[in-house]
């Protein structure tokens, strides 16, 4: 007996959905109007909207490392963010180098942990370089750019064990800079070498305050106060020199984190693993941000809610989708779990009345 050989490869694109959706409402797709495709389209982003109203999707979670600060309190996590799993103060290891700069600048005002200092090249598509020594090969797992300017650059850092010969540690395509303002890369493999760079090679010319090749990160949760005990803080402004706590403002169109106390040390971070949006609903021949073992549930909740649109659908059909698409959803949501462990603590407290 033949089989296929592939898992997962079976591609559902939008114009499938509405289609099959069509067909399930008892009409033909080639019936369908431009403004009939165009209301199914709509109504699948809605129901792929309100998901997260029905639960965590676990293919749906991020991660943010946030560079904090001195004497700012509010960060915004970026668009389509839901509510925050868990937040958690990092502060990490800085292992120090012989530093070069290959297109002029003061090289040391990139290493030289003073945020106020700039390290601006002359020539463009330079690179800025760390040397730990021979014989001292250091792992690195995170990088931070303090930008010294705004602009969009377009950066690869590498690493290498002779100087010579590179190899891509990690890529973050075209990215926005913003004036003092960090950005943090966790590696996921990370890399063990003596030379590690920062290369510019998008033609522009590199500014930046803070180069950060940074290893052995500890972290440490916080603990999320709610709007009462945030509000009712007697100074929201007390600095120190590790924010333990935080409010989640969940207002649109961005939300934001409010931590407290207010950090003053420029080189520590704030990891948040969170909750956020399926990603919206692109075109007709583009596929849906939904694993396999989901495509039954959007199709049968998609037909069910085409049957409210679509002109001339029997009530009794309309009813049967929506038992379907009940059937389904509560399937894929049952499915949709953490097999890890479960860890259960009283939070018994002492009180007086």
């Amino acid at each position: 007996m033949a089989y296929s050989g592939t898992i997962g490869t079976t591609v559902i694109n939008v114009q499938t959905l509405i289609d099959h959706g069509a067909r399930r409402c008892g009409k033909f797709a080639e019936e369908l109007t431009s403004e009939q495709v165009l209301s199914a389209r709509q109504s699948l982003f809605y129901l792929l909207s309100n998901l997260i109203n029905i639960g965590i999707q676990y293919w749906a979670i991020n991660k943010e490392v946030i560079g904090l600060k001195p004497n700012k309190y509010v960060y915004e996590l970026p668009l389509g963010s839901n509510d925050t799993l868990n937040v958690l103060y990092r502060t990490m290891n800085r292992p120090s180098g012989n530093y070069a700069t290959s297109a002029g600048g003061n090289v040391a005002n990139a290493f030289d942990s003073n945020t106020d200092t700039i390290c601006t090249q002359t020539a463009p598509n330079g690179n800025l370089s760390v040397d730990f020594g021979v014989n001292n090969p250091v792992y690195i797992g995170s990088i931070g750019v303090l930008p010294g300017v705004s602009g969009t650059f377009n950066v690869v850092f590498e690493y290498s064990n002779d100087g010579s010969t590179w190899t891509t540690l990690y890529d973050p395509g075209e990215t926005v800079w913003v004036d003092d303002q960090w950005l943090w890369y966790d590696i996921q493999t990370g890399a063990t070498a003596q030379y590690y760079r920062m290369r510019e090679t998008d033609g522009n010319t590199l500014s930046v305050r803070e180069l950060y090749f940074g290893n052995n990160s500890n972290e440490i949760p916080m603990a999320r106060l709610n709007r009462d005990d945030y509000t009712n803080l007697p100074n929201k402004n007390f600095t120190a020199n590790q924010p333990y706590q935080f409010w989640f403002d969940r207002t649109v169109p961005k939300p934001s984190i409010y931590i407290w106390p207010v950090p003053s040390d420029p080189f520590v971070q704030m990891t948040v693993w969170y909750s956020r949006q399926v990603m919206d609903v692109g075109a007709l021949a583009g596929e849906i941000e939904i694993p396999q073992r989901w495509f039954l549930a959007i199709q049968s909740m998609l037909a069910h809610q085409m049957s409210l649109e679509l002109p001339n659908v029997d009530l009794n059909r309309t009813v049967y989708l929506e038992k379907q698409a009940d059937k389904y959803l509560l399937q894929a949501e049952m499915e949709e779990r953490d097999r890890g462990p479960i860890y259960l603590a009283p939070g018994i407290q002492v009180y007086t009345r």
